[in-house]
Order: C-alpha cells, then structure tokens, then sequence
C-alpha cells in the first residue's frame, strides 16, 4: 500500500561537510513528487536517505506515521530505479521481473498473476524471453521500472532514471512513466536535473540548492511565479534586468533603467518608493511593438513554430551576471523576421512579470514566499 512520506529536520554530513543542513517536507499518498536542481544540491543525497542507503544525522524520515530511521534498506518496502537500469544481463526480462517477488516467497498463482499485470501494464510483455543486450535503452528501463513496482512498494524512488538515452527516448520514456505512475498510483520520489522533465512530470517539485529548498510547489507555479532569482533562472530562460520602484498614490510601477514603466497592481504593500529590484522576463513574454524598450538583435535562430533572437539593451539595463538576453517570436502570428543589427521595440506583458529584491533572493509579488524549511 502506498504511503505519505514525512521529512522533519532532516541534516546530512558526510565527515565535517553538511549536505544537507536542515530539510523538512511533506509528500502525499499516491503523489508523483520531484526533487529538481543542479548537480551537488543534495538531491540524490536526500532520496538515498529515504531509501535507507544513506544515514541520517539528525531529524526524522517517517512513512505515514511509522519512523523509518532506523529500518535497514531491504526492510522499508521501497522500490529503486537507478540511472543505469540495473538490471541482471543473464536473465531474461520475465526473470529480472521476477527476482524480487521470488525473494518474497509468494504464493505461484499470485506470483504468475503479478508477471503477467505489470509486464503489461509497462508494455514490454512481447518482450519477456529476450536478455536486456537485445532491447533498447527505453525497453531496458521499463524492465527496470517493472521490477521495481510489481514487489507492490509502498514508495517508488526513482534516480536520474532517463539520463543514459536519447532526446526521443527521454520524451517517450517521461510519459511512459507518468502513466504507469498514475495507472498504479505509488508515491513517487524522482531525482533530476532536467527541468523540462520536471516540468512535464510531476505533481509538485521541490527545487534545491545547496541543500536547501528554494521553492515548492505545482509546476506551473514554479515556472510562472519563481520564489527568488535561482529559481527563475535555473527553470527555463529569464531576462534579468535592473529596474527600481515608483509609487504614485496608490499606483505601484517597475521602471526600467531606460525610464519605461509598467503598472504592476500585484506587487507586496511593504515595497519602497525608489527601491532598487531585479526585473524578470521569460523570453516569450515580450511582444513587439511599435513603441517599447529599444534593443537590437545581436542573432538570431529559427526553430520552427519560434524564432529566438539574441537581443541587446541599452548600456547599463541589464544585471551585471547576465550573459546574455532572449525574445522568443511566435511564428505562428507574424510573418515578420528580424536579422542581425535590427532594432525593435518589446514590451513585457505586465501579468508575467516577476519582480525581486535587490539581492534576488525573495519575489515581491503578493503571495509568492521562498519554501519555509521549519
């Protein structure tokens, strides 16, 4: 039966290095739950924790209300898809599905009836006689998965599991496990750095950095409201400009380094006059217009439905540790195209912007907070 999972105070060191200094958070029943964030976050650290493969220096990892801190690995009822498959190349895939229910020791009908519903339920039941050297990587992974749901797990922990195969694969195998994760509705934990398939995956991701989270929540809120700088910038593309704020009565402004201004009526109450941010701006959330701010194409690239142009601005409106800016043009409303050393006008769509302290590391749009670890 799958579990809620509860992660109190959690801290992880290794030697006199902390990982992971002081981690709480919640997962639900039957929830499809993502750990995403760049290499050395403490993602992997965290989800071998739960797994039991890693100890735990402080703080509590509970399945439902059962404390699992002291449970040997073998004893937690989990299952584990790693990065590369694991699976054993002299058996067949039947025989790789089989292996941890035989351990089980369950009785032959049950065990007959439990092949035969997950080999198809992952759809490689055509190909239960081959050995993993005759499949392909997609076909190998879902032998993996197979192996690790048909045991009944209470939780599914799933590590970089599409890593190792192609750009088509990766997309074939990312629905694929959605799928089956809701067809057989185990709690799932899934480590990534791939924010496309975080995006396209999960119920609710937690972002990390440094061992800490920065941010969680569903994926559209993540992307269209980032809690500070990082999040922004390491979920999809952002323009990050130095802007400041204007207050005229009751009206709230962002304005521009270039003097533009923008309306923003969902900014906090306990912003400043004159207040310096940093403005945020995904590529596809400018339109071009007549009047705006003024950039220049410094490039440009054409990929089918879009074109996305390098753009330069006036001297002195962009962050100092932005190395480039972006403007997606939708080609399926224009037939205009810019080339390099054009000069055009843009302007933000106000419903879209983000804006940040001045330091990046909190959103002073109403109700978007940084994650609170207590």
């Amino acid at each position: 039966m799958s579990v809620a999972i509860s992660i109190e105070n959690v801290v992880k060191r290794f030697d006199k290095l902390t990982i992971i200094p002081d981690l709480s958070i919640q997962i639900n029943n039957g929830e499809f739950f993502t750990l995403l964030g760049p290499s050395g976050c403490g993602k992997t650290t965290l989800l071998r924790m739960i797994a039991g493969f890693n100890t735990i220096e402080g703080g509590i990892i509970k399945f439902d209300d059962s404390v699992i801190n002291d449970i040997p690995a073998h004893k937690r009822n989990i299952g584990m898809v790693f990065q590369n498959y694991a699976i054993f190349p002299h058996l067949t895939v039947k025989e790789n599905v089989e292996y941890g229910l035989k351990l089980r020791k369950i009785p032959k009908e049950e065990f007959n009836r439990k092949v035969k519903a997950i080999l198809e339920t992952v759809r490689i039941d055509d190909y239960k006689d081959r050995l993993p050297d005759k499949l392909s990587g997609g076909q190998q992974q879902r032998v993996a998965l197979a192996r690790a749901i048909v045991i009944h797990p209470s939780v599914l922990l799933m590590d970089e599991p599409l890593s190792n195969l192609d750009a088509k694969l990766r997309l074939e195998m990312r629905s694929a496990i959605r799928d089956i994760q809701k067809e057989v509705g185990i709690t799932t934990v899934y480590v990534t750095h791939d924010q496309e398939e975080a995006l396209a995956i999960s119920d609710r991701i937690a972002v990390m950095k440094d061992g800490v989270i920065q941010q969680c929540g569903k994926p559209t809120d993540i992307y269209t409201r980032p809690a500070n700088v990082f999040v922004s910038t390491f979920i999809g593309s952002s323009n990050l400009l130095k802007g400041r704020i204007k207050l005229d009565g009751k009206s709230k402004y962002v304005v521009f380094g270039d003097g533009y201004k923008v309306l923003m009526d969902n900014l906090t109450d306990d912003i400043k006059d004159g207040q310096n941010v940093i403005i945020s701006i995904r590529p596809e959330e400018f339109s071009i217009k007549n009047t705006g701010i003024k950039v220049n194409v410094k490039a440009g690239t054409f990929l089918g439905r879009y074109n996305n142009y390098e753009i330069t601005f006036e001297e002195d409106m962009v962050l100092d540790a932005q190395l480039t800016c972006e403007l997606t043009q939708d080609l399926g409303h224009t037939a205009d195209y810019f080339k390099k050393g054009d000069t055009i006008h843009i302007v933000p769509n106000a419903a879209k912007i983000n804006v940040f302290t001045e330091d990046g590391e909190q959103s002073l749009i109403k109700d978007v907070k940084k994650y609170d670890q207590a």
